[in-house]
């Protein structure tokens, strides 16, 4: 009777083989996987980006808007009906603000509301609901998350109000007539991102 000269593996070598086999896939899935984080984090940036900056320019719209009427720079909600000079934007104090696409004939085209009990960051995002992004049945961003259809967003954003303040030679003083404005966008997709921007409004017209 003739002998087989075939030799099996042994399992240790079939343990050695899958190992090497497991460090060749998680490789290759490392490289493919890679791009597509950084392309889903570059999307999330510009939507973040372009969300803050959108508030930056609600605000402008709202101090042209105030000196059209014939109104202080500040006012953050204009009564259309009775031209209110109350209601100013204030130091120290922040905002959710966004387009108000009701028809409504004598409704401000832009709503502003104070965030009275403020909290953000990583461990706070059960309790930032007030100021989550929705989108509506128009693929809009908005604030409405009760709204039948409107889908829930992982984006926050609001805006925060300060003093702008200018120090020579040890001395601070306070701008008057001007604030500092602080657009900013929270989002929360594989980790916690933040996307803020700056910029100082002025009563250029000093009406």
């Amino acid at each position: 009777m003739k002998k087989s000269n075939k030799k099996a593996f042994s399992i240790i070598e079939i343990l050695v083989g899958i190992f090497i086999f497991s460090l060749w896939i998680t490789s290759v899935y490392a490289v493919i996987s890679s791009p597509l984080r950084v392309n889903d984090y570059n999307a999330n940036y510009i939507i973040a980006s372009n969300l803050a900056r959108e508030q930056l320019e609600l605000v402008r719209n709202i101090r042209d808007s105030n000196y059209k009427m014939i109104k202080p720079y500040n006012l953050k909600n204009p009564d259309w009906t009775t031209y209110s000079n109350t209601d100013k934007f204030s130091t120290g104090s922040y905002y959710k603000i966004e387009n108000n696409y009701s028809t409504f004939a004598n409704a401000s085209i832009i709503d502003v509301n104070e965030l009275t009990t403020f909290v953000e960051w990583e461990w706070e995002l059960w309790n930032m609901d007030d100021y989550r992004l929705c989108i509506d049945s128009h693929n809009r961003y908005t604030y409405d998350c009760s709204a039948p259809g409107n889908i829930q967003t992982r984006f926050y954003k609001y805006i925060s109000i300060e003093e702008v303040k200018y120090s020579d030679s040890g001395i601070t003083e306070i701008i008057e007539d001007a604030f500092l404005l602080k657009s900013k966008v929270i989002w929360y997709i594989r980790w916690y991102h933040e996307f803020e921007v700056n910029s100082i409004i002025a009563d250029w017209k000093r009406l």
